[in-house]
């Protein structure tokens, strides 16, 4: 009997951490499970990291001081840049790019916490150009800043949801640093859901595009990897997609060229945010004169734009045209996020705020409170008043009542409209 006890123990353990391991996503609004904290998998993403670079290293199979090493360098770092502009928190990732020698793979990844590396099979047999180097590294970036590592981890775990998510809930350390590495290896080996891809597609074609690399080349790019014949290449098998991706692609590029011209007609000026690395060239490291890494995520984090599959709903919000009418779909999301919303508004995140309500789209006076002080805080003075008098209107039935963030929603909607 007691084997049978001690599964049983195991299995409810196990269901225990799936089900308090879901989460949503704050950069896509999608439900993900997420069983591994996202520290831990940036802390043991680093550490798989730096063990297989360090093998690599040892084959003389990691590429440095080369003019095709130092492009590498230069195209991510200029899609790093964007990517902080709609994830401010990347900015401190210990951000990490190499170049693996290799000519018969045709890969990429990126690790959670931005650990990065391209094989120089993209070149050999592919001929790709420095646009499509930069969509495949956009679309890898597009992976770690929508947590999808932290996901294939979490999902690698929950493969084995007996022995080894029990070690974890009773806090066996040792076993468990040594699984997670494991897991950070495989998350990179395992096929992405379809969604998954989607949102890496969206994501790393406008990267490219506010950095300056053409749109198109995302077509481009997935042309080659077709016509590569014979055995799949290792980036394409594992990266499953749909069905009509080619004409996907052209269509995310036709929303993204406005921010291609843009960027080539005024490039930005950003910091540098990868690590110099061993061998790595300095020229390419770092410019006098610029501003820091957490200065530049400060400036960014207040910008009054985000990533185009938010825009509509976005630009609706600016103009103080959204109203909620969701409640009892919409509760589950918004039981998740709102204990975000009032760090997000210590911290004078606006934007991310916004977002946040926005995606959770649940009706009540403390939604709207939110948008409201969103609102005022990027300076949208008539629609935070449109926000904060649908506060007060939505109080009248869908009140917070005592949960409501510690702020006193009714009290200060009203002050701010000058109502008694």
């Amino acid at each position: 009997m007691r084997p049978v006890k001690t599964a049983l123990i195991s299995a409810s353990a196990a269901l225990t951490i799936v089900l308090a391991g879901c989460s949503t996503n704050p950069v896509t609004g999608r439900s993900q499970l997420m069983v591994v904290p996202e520290s831990m998998a940036i802390t043991q993403s680093a550490a798989a990291y730096n063990s297989m670079m360090g093998g690599l290293s040892k084959k003389k199979q990691v590429e440095t001081g080369t003019a095709r090493a130092d492009k590498v360098r230069e195209i991510t770092d200029r899609l790093i840049a964007q990517a902080v502009r709609f994830r401010p928190d990347s900015a401190k990732w210990n951000w990490e790019v190499q170049l693996i020698n290799d000519p018969k793979t045709v890969n990429a990844f990126c690790m959670a916490g931005g650990k990065m590396a391209i094989y120089s099979g993209m070149w050999e047999k592919l001929k790709a150009t420095d646009d499509e180097i930069a969509q495949v590294m956009g679309h890898e970036i597009g992976h770690a800043l929508a947590n999808h590592t932290q996901e294939r981890m979490s999902i690698a775990y929950s493969a084995g949801i007996g022995t080894e998510l029990l070690a974890i809930a009773l806090g066996a350390q040792q076993n468990t640093a040594a699984l997670m590495q494991v897991a950070a290896v495989t998350a990179i080996q395992l096929p992405n859901s379809r969604e998954s891809e989607s949102e890496a597609d969206q994501i790393g074609i406008e990267l490219a595009a506010r950095a300056g690399y053409d749109p198109a080349a995302a077509v481009t790019l997935w042309d080659k990897m077709g016509k590569l014949g014979g055995q799949p290449p290792e980036w394409l098998s594992t990266h499953p997609s749909p069905e009509h991706r080619s004409a996907r692609l052209k269509e995310l590029g036709t929303k993204v060229q406005p921010y291609y011209v843009a960027a080539k007609a005024a490039p930005g000026e950003a910091p540098r945010f990868l690590n110099a690395g061993e061998g790595a060239n300095e020229r390419v490291v770092s410019r006098a004169g610029e501003m820091t890494r957490d200065e530049y995520a400060a400036k960014v984090a207040k910008e009054g734009e985000t990533l185009t599959f938010l825009s509509e709903p976005f630009e609706r919000f600016k103009r103080g045209d959204t109203v909620f009418d969701c409640r009892l779909q919409c509760g589950i999301s918004y039981s998740k996020r709102k204990g975000d919303w009032k760090r997000l508004h210590d911290r004078q995140q606006w934007r991310d705020l916004a977002v946040s309500v926005l995606q959770a789209g649940y009706l009540s006076d403390y939604s709207y409170f939110m948008l409201a002080e969103a609102a005022k805080g990027m300076g949208l003075k008539e629609a935070s008043a449109t926000y904060y008098r649908r506060a007060v209107e939505a109080g009248q039935e869908y009140g917070c009542g005592d949960d409501c963030g510690g702020f006193e929603v009714q009290k200060l909607a009203k002050s701010a409209l000058a109502l008694k």
